[in-house]
């Protein structure tokens, strides 16, 4: 498979996007009451919400351009291969990801303890990209669910 287009942005146009959709999240959570407050005030639940959201947006973003720009072109033009492999790479992906969120978690709560399971989050984030892929299908028409991306 040829290097069709490189997907790059600057990085701070990264992080900001990152930054405001974190909040954006971040405020959705926290009046979902998904998140157990554990005797933290309210803005201190509402900080590591934040902390966790911003981990998982902002480190899943560079997982995401490894894929894109990289893996994929080194793997065979079989469009259901690369859909499973793609699906498998999600879920790999999340297991850094839930380490750190379950760290920010801890160092929040003071306590050790997982606030969620490894493979239930990587069951998770593979829904949550697919949602992602859904939303930029629609937006820009480039997604997984075309094969682009």
């Amino acid at each position: 498979m040829q290097h069709p287009e490189e997907i790059t942005e600057s990085f701070s146009y990264t992080l900001l996007r990152t930054m405001i959709t974190a909040v954006i999240l971040a405020i959705i959570l926290y009046f979902l009451h998904l998140f157990p407050s554990g005797g933290r005030s309210k803005i201190t639940n509402f900080e590591m919400i934040w902390s966790i959201a911003f981990c998982i947006l902002f480190v899943g973003h560079w997982f995401e351009l490894v894929y894109i720009n990289y893996i994929k072109f080194a793997l065979p033009g079989n469009i259901v291969l690369l859909y499973l492999i793609r699906i498998g790479y999600w879920f790999i992906a999340a297991i850094p990801l839930v380490f750190a969120a379950n760290l920010i978690y801890s160092l929040f709560s003071h306590k050790t303890g997982a606030l969620i399971t490894w493979w239930v989050f990587g069951l998770c984030y593979i829904g949550i990209q697919l949602f992602m892929h859904a939303l930029m299908h629609f937006r820009f028409g480039k997604s997984f669910y075309n094969g682009v991306y």
